[in-house]
This record gives C-alpha cells, structure tokens and sequence, in this order.
C-alpha cells in the first residue's frame, strides 16, 4: 500500500520574519555591552596615589637621613597606609579577566613584598641609628675622660682638638681621618701609663662607632636602591597594558561576532531556499522507501524461518551439557537457564528467570576481589571472546556453598551486550587437591624433624666431639651430613611450594635496594661461585628502589644465579643485570654462558620436579623445583620469568618488578624510630650521593626527593627530624615553602638547613627561618656539626658517664662540669642504657668493665636505636685489639687508655667531640648539673 505524498510550502512571509529576526540580532551584537569606564577611571586613580605616596615615603626616608624633618608625616604611618591601600587594591576590576587578575595580583605581590623589605631596613637602619648613638656618647665621655687628666694649657687644647677630630671623622664614617686623629692623640698622650687605658678605650669605641656608621651608611644605600616606588609605577603600568589589552580583546571580539552574525544570516536563508527546493524529491524518496520496506519484510520471513532452526540446536547443546551454561544481559540479569545449571543450584529455569546472577550464585564468603572481577567481566565495554576463568564459592538455593570454577565471557553480537556464564562444580577436583597437599605437608614435616637431628649429630661428629675420626670415616660423615642438608632443602622447598599454590604465602612488600639486594644474593652464592670457577658480574646502576618482599627476592635471584652457575662452564661468566625502563618497571636479568636451553624443552622449565635431564646418568644435581619455586614469587608479584635463549649460545632469565617512583600518589610513612631521618630536597644527584655516604656513616637515615611537593606529603605522613634545602635550583620557591612551614604548628619547630650555590644576600632576611645557611661546596664537618644542633634538644652539652668505679666517676664529672658540660652517671650498663634513652646524650665517656652488662653490650644496645650516631670515648685501663675497637663504634668514637692518657689529651677529646656545644651559659650563670 503507497502512502501519499506530502508537500512541504515555505511562505514568503516566513521568510521575511526569520531573516528580520537574525537581522535584529546582528544589530544587538553590534552594539555590544561597553567597558565600565568608572571602575577604571577609580581603580587608576587608586594606584596613582599608591605611586605618589611611595615616592613621598622615600622623600621622607632621605630627609631623615640628612637630618631634616620629615615633610609627609611619620614613615610608619606612611607604611601602615601603604599596606592598607595595596590591601584594596587586591579588589580588581570586574572588567579584567581572571587570568589578567592573576597577573596583576602577582605584581601587586611584588610590590608588597618591596614594601615589607623597606619596612624591614627602615627598621634596621633605626636600630643601627640607635647603637650609633649610644656609641657616640660613650666615645664622648671617653674624650672628656682623656682630656680631664691632662694640665690645663696647650696639651689639652689639642687633645680636646683631637678627640673633637676623632668623633667627627668616625660619625662619619671616615676611616682614614679617624686613624689619624687616634694617631696623633697617641703621640700627644706618648710616655704618660695613666693615660694607656683611657686611650685603649677611646679607640675601641671610636672604631665601634666607625662601624656604626658604615653599617647604617650600607643599610642607607641599600634602602635607597631597593625602593618600593618602581614596584608602584611597574604595577601602574601593568595594569594599564592590561587595561588596554581588554579594550582590544572586546573590540575584536565584537567585530568576530558582527561577521558571525551576517554569515549566520546567509547561511540560513540558504538553507530555507534548499528546503523548498526538497520539498519534491522528498516525494520520490517516500515511494522508494515503501518499496524496499516491502522487500525488507520478505527477507525478514525468511531470516525468522532461519533463526528458529537455529535456536533448536542451541537449545540441543544447552540440554546436554554437563555444566551450567547461563545467559546474562548487561544488568547481570539472567536470560537462559540450562538444566546442568538447574541441578547445580537445586533451581528451578522458572524461578531463576530474570534474577541477578551475582546475589543468586555467589556465596556470602567471596572475596571482594572476585566479586570485582567478575562485575568487570559483565561490563558493556567488556571485550567480546575474551574469557574471565575464576574459582570460587558457589551459592545453591538451599543455603549451601560449593567450589566452583565460573568463565564468564561477552557474545560476539549486535545491539546490547550479551554475556555467556559456565559454571563447573569442582567439588571433587578440590577434595583430590586437599587430600594431595595434605599428603605432601604431613610427610614433609614428618621428615623434616628427624633429618634435622641427623644433620646436627652428624656434624657433631665431623667436628670431633668424640674423638678424631679415620679418614675414611671422616668422608663418609661428611657424605651423608651433604646429603642430609640437601634432603632438608628438598624439604624446604616443597613446604613453600605448598604455601604458594594454597595461597598461605604473605609477602612483606617494601621498598628494597636493588643495589642492596644483588650483593646480598652473591654473598650467599659466591662459594659456589668459586668452587665452579665461574665470575659473578652485577650492573644495577640507576636501577633504584623496587617494591617487594626482600627475603623472596632474594631467594629468586639465588635460584637463577645458582642455576646459571651450575650449567656455566669453568672459567666464564654470570652476569646479573637491573635496570629500570619507560614502564616504570626495574627488569632484572640472570645472563650465563652455558649450552643453552632447546626449544622443545622450555615447557617444562617451571614445572616441579622437572630437570631437563632427566636420566638416571644426568651431570646436574637439584631437585627440579627451584625454577617453580621462582616463578610462583615472581607471579605473586605480579610479574613473570621469561627465558631468552638460543641452544650453544647461554640463557637469559627476566623478570620485571615495579619501581617505586619518587612523586607517586602513595607515600611511604618516613618515620624510623631506630634512627634520626634527615629528608634533603635536591634534584644534584653527585650531592646527594655526599649526603647519603656522609649521613649513613653518622648513623643518620636520609631520604632524597626532587620536588617541593613530594617532600610536603613526605611531611605529611610524618614529619622527619630535619630538613635539607638545596635552593640553587629553587628560584625562591623553597623559602616560601619554608615560610609555609612556619606557619603551620605541626612544623613550626622542624630544623630547615638552607644549600646555596652562592652567598645570598637573602641570608640575613631568611635567617629566623632557619637552622643555618651553608654555601656550596660546604665544609662536612660544620654540616654535621650544624645537624647535631638542629636535631638535639636545647640546653647544655649532656655527657653520660658510664664508670663503675666512684672516685674515677666523680673526677670526670668534676672536670666535665668546669668545661660547661651537664653530666649524667652510671655505674652499671643497664643503667646506661636507661639514660641514653630517656634523655639522649651528646657524649658518652664509657669504661668497658662493667657490671651486669659489659660496654660491649652497652654499645651493641645503642646502636640498635637512635644512639647509634652518638659520639663516644671509650676510657678503659684494658688494651683493646683492633677487632674491639671496632665493636666498641657509634658515632665518632675515639678510644683512650686510663693509663696511657693525659688529662689534658682526654679533655681535648671532649671538645673536639662536643665542638660547638660547649659553654653555652645565659647571663654569666654556671651550668646546671643533672642527677642520674
């Protein structure tokens, strides 16, 4: 049946009233919104005056200075207004963009930061004006001290002269008349001891005041040089250049909108007139359609015809299957329930028909991984033919649970996403597994006791407890304690392997040294190594720091190296190589130079008990289960060993492991309670190698980043216990950081040493901020000198005495005491170790022969701890061989013999190791002493 056609008419007059209506709204474009002349004519006006008043203030500034009065009112009234208007001024014109603000505001920031260093000057120059004058009256009573002394007549004429001479000159500031006139006086005072003193003292404070004065002329010239009226006409001028880019910008843009508007119009009277040219074919195009629906709905017939035969033999396959297959929608609805699934939840297809699968099939006890997992595998962009395998707990309808072994795939189809479910009960394949590893743990652990006592009984007796053996029976004993030890690591093996596959593994993920971890694996190996004839190579450099467990680490790559040695011939090499890619990964690579692996033999590399060799006669020993071992600690963190190899040519074992990356979203807690951490901020990588070697041998723990913002969520999840700041590459970023440090409680106390390439003349201004300011290349010694400061507690030195004689205690305390020193005793090494916990000291002078415990205990306590930097003099009337002296270490340690000591050698000790910490006394009051 043709449905008739219909035309469409465009009137005239519909015409004419679209094209006026667009006409109108390119007239309204035209016009535009004009620019608030008023706020700019105000806001100019503001920053006008901003500008005269600066430059008032430095009239008055240097009206001051050549002892006028000041002409606009007191310079701290003058300062106070000036912040206030530069306050409102942070009011910008709504005219201005929000980027252009920024800008202005960053410049209105300099000028406030101009104006604070004014202010700051201002405040220095009167402080020095002050001691200027002080000491200008000083000098004056000092003149009239000198001249009263001498008779009356010529003599003390030119004395008055002189001291007239040198108060003027030195006022002044000019050295060489001073000189001269203290020269002279000299001369005239020449031959008379009384006067010797006052002389000395007239010329102290006449050189003091000659100091003054150049302090404040140099505090003048650099007020004078850093005004804050150019920052006021940059601000002036900025704005302006703004202004008249934001004219410009609204002008274009207005003209942008007016050709806009008139190409809108043309175009859309275009379109009207192609409209009304359609209005025809459109006819055609309606029969044509009805034509092809016609034959559409044949071929759809035939299609239905099809697709029913189809579904006959889907549902043939459907009802002889052995495992639950299940249809699900996008929404995880259920759509086809076949009867190996009914039989599996004891559910009836009714029933089950619409239900969400998730909440129907899956137990209460499923872990939130897999339920993740399978819901990624029901998602709509789910890629279709790509299968997701898991086991886990199944539900039935009558409240039981069973393993289940569930593949979840999406059907290659059109329109909305389609998925297929298979669901297998594994109830008797698990009860298989369960009964195997059982077997397997009982008999290992079974065995692993009595081989452990054979293997000790048998090296009792290799080491002659009764008696020296024959040689004969020596190598037997030998033979059989070799082959017990192999058994035990057979043992050893299965038992991990047993964890690994029941999934009773933990791994203690941490960052670890890559570095750290290659020699730690060749200690273990080199005699294996040695005795094969075989060289151990390793390149770790730039591989830095990988996430896992260290122990498990190691024991994959003392695996493959040992493997690798074992078919490497004499005199060759095994190299171990680490380094980090693009991914961010660090690839660890095991390279021999062995026969090689032949392909037809790789499957069966990482299988258990697998060896290549299989035959009764094979040349290697092992026990096959090594490699198997290694790849399930590798998968289990998350990667996996490949082999690269070809026959006659070695093999090459790889794995990667992810790096942990300076910057990342996660941030290690950096507290160590065993040990002071020290976080430096620098991107120098030969600086920061210094920092590490230096602190490391102090006992410090440093942790290096190259961002500011790294080292604040560093201090975020825990404050370390000093920082270092390398402010060559900063550009003043990393003094506001510190400012913002300051001012936040948790970090207001926290010790900031400033790195510069260069003397700063920012020093002085940022000195409250911070511990101390070093420059580049700095001395070590007063950088650690300047850490021990930062990171101690306030007060005086603290020295523990550790000695258990009495008398020798007291005499070092009394002499410890004259130097400034706050001493604490203890007779006894527990008690020792109480006080340099409770209150840790900055010295210890301890004697080895002590009760309950020994200094060598001592010693070993503290460096468990924080202690472990600290310095010690060990005092003993023992002779000590070099391997005592090593034990008997922290930190700077310097060991001395009671009788082979001076006095006078033991207290120079005490100060080199307290250098700087000495003496610190308030108002001429003695050092306090500390009870133990």
């Amino acid at each position: 049946m043709t449905t008739p056609a219909v035309k469409t008419r465009l009137s005239r007059r519909s015409v004419v009233l679209a094209a006026g209506a667009l006409a109108l709204l390119c007239v309204l474009f035209a016009l535009g919104r004009p620019l608030r002349a008023a706020e700019h004519d105000n806001y100019r006006t503001r920053l006008r005056k901003l500008r005269v008043q600066s430059a008032e203030l430095e009239q008055d500034i240097l009206r001051a200075h050549l002892g006028l009065p000041e002409a606009h009112g007191p310079s701290s009234e003058k300062l106070a207004e000036l912040r206030a208007r530069a306050a409102d001024l942070r009011i910008f014109p709504t005219l201005l963009p929000e980027q252009e603000q920024r800008t202005l505001g960053a410049v209105l920031d300099g000028y406030v930061r101009a104006l604070v260093d004014e202010e700051m000057l201002m405040g220095r120059l009167h402080e020095q004006d002050t001691r200027r004058a002080e000491r200008r009256e000083s000098l004056e009573r000092r003149a009239t001290a000198l001249t009263e002394r001498l008779p009356p007549g010529e003599p003390r004429g030119r004395a008055e002269a002189l001291a007239g001479a040198v108060l003027a000159s030195a006022d002044a500031g000019r050295a060489p008349q001073v000189e001269a006139a203290l020269a002279s006086l000299a001369v005239l005072t020449d031959g008379k001891p009384e006067l010797a003193e006052p002389r000395a003292k007239l010329e102290a404070d006449a050189r003091a005041l000659l100091g003054h004065a150049r302090e404040a002329e140099a505090t003048f010239r650099l007020l004078m040089d850093h005004p804050a009226s150019p920052e006021a006409e940059r601000l002036i001028s900025t704005y302006l250049q703004l202004y008249e880019t934001t004219l410009a910008r609204t002008e274009r843009f207005r003209i942008t909108l007016f050709a806009f508007s008139l190409l809108l119009v043309a175009f859309v009277l275009v379109v009207l007139l192609r409209l009304a040219r359609t209005g025809a074919a459109l006819d055609a195009l309606n029969a044509e359609l009805e034509r092809r629906v016609e034959e559409r709905t044949a071929a759809l017939s035939t299609a239905n015809a099809e697709l029913r035969e189809s579904e006959a033999r889907k549902a043939a396959i459907l009802e002889s299957s052995f495992d639950g297959i299940i249809s699900l929608d996008e929404a995880g609805r259920i759509l086809e329930f076949n009867p190996a699934a009914e039989h599996i939840f004891r559910l009836p297809r009714a029933q089950a028909m619409g239900r969400d699968f998730l909440s129907l099939g899956l137990a209460a006890s499923v872990n939130v991984g897999q339920r993740e997992a399978v819901a990624r595998a029901l998602r709509a962009d789910a890629v279709p033919g790509r299968a997701t395998r898991l086991e886990l707990s199944g539900l039935r309808t009558d409240g039981g649970t069973f393993p289940a072994e569930l593949t979840l795939s999406r059907v290659r189809s059109d329109g909305p996403a389609r998925f297929t479910a298979y669901v297998r009960d594994i109830t008797e394949r698990k009860e298989v597994e369960r009964l195997k590893n059982e077997f397997v743990s009982t008999v290992s652990h079974e065995l692993r006791t009595p081989l452990t006592s054979i293997r000790g009984s048998l090296g009792l007796l290799e080491g002659g407890v009764l008696g020296e053996l024959p040689s004969q029976a020596q190598d037997m004993v030998r033979i059989a304690r070799t082959n017990t030890e192999r058994l035990i690591r057979l043992i050893n093996d299965i038992l991990d392997l047993e964890k690994m596959e029941s999934g009773k593994l933990e791994l203690k993920l941490q960052p670890v040294e890559v570095s750290e971890v290659l020699e730690a694996t060749f200690s273990g190996v080199q005699a294996m190594a040695d005795t094969a004839r075989v060289n151990l190579c390793a390149e770790a450099a730039g591989a830095g720091t990988v996430r896992a467990d260290r122990d498990r680490l190691i024991q994959v790559l003392t695996n493959l190296v040992s493997n690798a040695i074992k078919f490497s011939p004499a005199d060759s090499r095994v190299e171990v190589r680490a380094a980090r890619d693009a991914r961010g990964l660090v690839r660890f690579s095991v390279v021999d130079q062995g026969p090689g692996i032949p392909p037809d033999k790789r499957a069966r590399l990482f299988g258990k008990f697998q060896q290549l060799d299989s035959s009764d006669t094979r040349s290697k020993g092992g026990t096959g289960l090594g490699l198997a071992i290694s790849q399930a600690i590798v998968e289990q963190h998350g990667g996996r060993i490949e082999v690269l190899c070809e026959p006659g040519q070695g093999a090459t074992f790889t794995f990667s492991l992810p790096a942990v990356r300076v910057g990342s979203g996660s941030v290690s807690r950096v507290m160590d309670e065993s040990r002071y951490t020290i976080l430096a901020v620098t991107t120098d990588s030969e600086l920061s190698g210094l920092l590490r070697g230096l602190l490391t041998h102090e006992g410090y723990r440093l942790l290096r980043t190259p961002s500011l913002e790294e080292a604040e969520k560093l201090i975020e999840v825990g404050a370390p216990d000093a920082l270092v700041l390398d402010a060559q590459w900063m550009d003043g970023s990393g003094l506001d950081f510190v400012r913002r440090l300051r001012e936040e409680p948790r970090t207001r106390e926290l010790p900031v040493l400033m790195l510069s390439g260069r003397s700063s003349e920012e020093e002085g201004v940022v000195q409250p901020l911070l511990v101390d300011w070093m420059v580049k290349p700095f001395q070590e010694t007063r950088f650690l000198q300047a850490l021990r400061h930062a990171i101690r507690r306030p007060g005086q030195a603290r020295v523990l005495i550790v000695e258990d004689d009495v008398a020798t205690r007291q005499v070092l305390r009394n002499q410890l005491e004259r130097m400034g020193a706050a001493c604490y005793e203890a007779g006894d090494g527990e008690s020792a170790v109480a006080l340099a916990r409770t209150t840790p000291p900055d010295l210890i002078v301890l004697d080895v022969g002590l009760p309950r415990l020994d200094g060598f205990e001592v010693v070993d306590i503290l460096r468990q701890g924080k202690g472990r930097g600290t310095p010690l003099i060990v005092f003993t009337g023992r002779d000590l061989s070099s391997m005592d002296q090593g034990q008997l270490t922290l930190g700077l340690t310097r060991h001395l013999t009671k009788a082979r000591t001076s006095e006078e050698e033991l207290m120079a000790s005490v100060k080199e190791l307290l250098d700087g910490l000495l003496a610190r006394r308030d108002d001429g009051q003695q050092p306090r002493k500390e009870a133990s």
